[in-house]
């Protein structure tokens, strides 16, 4: 007990800080619960809060549109660009070019409004000198007498087993970089090339998700992100392995009819403005 006498006598005023401590923590605390109470109890409500934060913002605008502007960014790199929502009439200016996989997206979106040029086996080599379903000319004349706001294009799935996935890429960047003359002003959209079923990637032919994912690699690489834009739909379409599921397809290369409602739900998620 000496011992703490001659303490306090050498070091008087940190000992006069312990004894404030001592004395006022309690009261202090004991305040910050009863404040705490008082808002429990109603004095503070929720509509309070959100009055404040309401005003706070009226006072200072430029509160409200950071944080829309943070949600849009947020969703834009959610979805792997500078993506957004968009409803169907952005599709009324949209052309879109491939195989009988678009045809099933032509014969089943309802898209009205929208141009389909489709040719059943046709592939990246030889597109823009196909004469595509119900027209009379071939893609290229069509593309030099139509302006379009958007230009989809995807092809792939008949090229498997033909050149390499580079090889692919180069004929797939010159029939892009056609497409931009004849259309200077559209957004171009290379579209992934889908995956096949598990099944069918199992039957161990040239049709298998490995050279796609090799030649879709390869795809991304057109994208700029500012006039030519990359889609990946198997994000949407893929099962947990990544292969076609097995119950969108009837014979693993196509999706049914009735199984396209996320493939079109894509599309309009990615639209860019």
């Amino acid at each position: 007990m000496r011992g703490w006498i001659d303490w306090a006598r050498k070091y008087p005023m940190t000992m006069l800080l312990i004894i404030c401590c001592l004395i006022g923590g309690p009261y202090f605390a004991g305040q910050r619960v009863i404040e705490a109470y008082k808002n429990y109890t109603g004095k503070a409500t929720a509509a309070d809060v959100l009055g404040t934060w309401t005003q706070k913002a009226a006072e200072h605008p430029t509160l409200l549109k950071a944080d829309a502007q943070g949600t849009k960014e947020q969703q834009a790199a959610k979805k792997g660009g500078p993506f957004t929502d968009v409803d169907q009439s952005y599709l009324d200016d949209a052309v879109f070019i491939g195989d009988s996989r678009t045809d099933t997206l032509k014969m089943y979106a309802g898209w009205e409004n929208t141009t389909y040029y489709v040719k059943t086996g046709t592939n990246i080599w030889d597109i823009m000198d196909v004469v595509p379903d119900d027209e009379d000319r071939t893609i290229d004349e069509e593309l030099q007498n139509k302006q379009f706001g958007k230009v989809y294009i995807m092809l792939g799935v008949n090229e498997l087993g033909t050149g390499t996935a580079e090889t692919y890429y180069q004929q797939f960047k010159k029939v892009v970089a056609r497409i931009r003359e004849l259309q200077p002003n559209a957004l171009i959209f290379v579209e992934s090339i889908i995956h096949v079923s598990a099944e069918k990637d199992a039957e161990g032919t040239v049709i298998n998700n490995t050279e796609i994912n090799a030649r879709n690699k390869w795809l991304k690489k057109l994208a700029d992100n500012k006039t030519i834009f990359y889609l990946d739909y198997n994000e949407v379409l893929d099962d947990e392995n990544g292969a076609l599921k097995a119950d969108s397809t009837f014979d693993g290369v196509h999706l049914q009819a009735d199984k396209i409602k996320p493939w079109k739900q894509f599309i309009l998620s990615h639209g860019v403005k």
